[in-house]
């Protein structure tokens, strides 16, 4: 396989990436609106269900951080010597660290708050 297809190779499944990020904003909305709905009717089930479908959006975000991650830090060693690269894997680090601190609150909050802000 050359370069080229390669590089389309990985632009059409990171293609798919961009609706799983549809779909999982979407499932963010339902989480606010169960959340929502749960402050209005003081519905504690609302609430644990938009908790987890939270923690399921966070999960699944946090395996696509981890794929860019993983695709950057081959980037780099692709290019060593290239500080455009490096800067894009520290990016991706810190994106991917934010986002289990993330994960981290939502399951360990045990308070009615807003949505999980991803």
């Amino acid at each position: 396989m050359n370069y080229n297809d390669k590089i389309v190779r990985r632009l059409t499944f990171e293609n798919w990436i961009w609706v799983v990020f549809i779909v999982i904003s979407l499932m963010s909305i339902v989480g606010d609106e169960l959340v929502k709905s749960s402050i209005i009717l003081g519905d504690k089930k609302q609430d644990l269900l938009g908790k987890k479908l939270f923690t399921i959006v966070l999960i699944i975000t946090l395996l696509i951080y981890l794929y860019f991650l993983l695709r950057n830090y081959e980037d780099v060693k692709e290019h060593p010597n290239d500080s455009e690269y490096q800067v894009r894997l520290l990016g991706s680090l810190f994106i991917f660290v934010g986002t289990i601190c993330l994960l981290y609150f939502q399951i360990k909050s045990t308070t009615v708050s807003d949505s999980v802000s991803i």
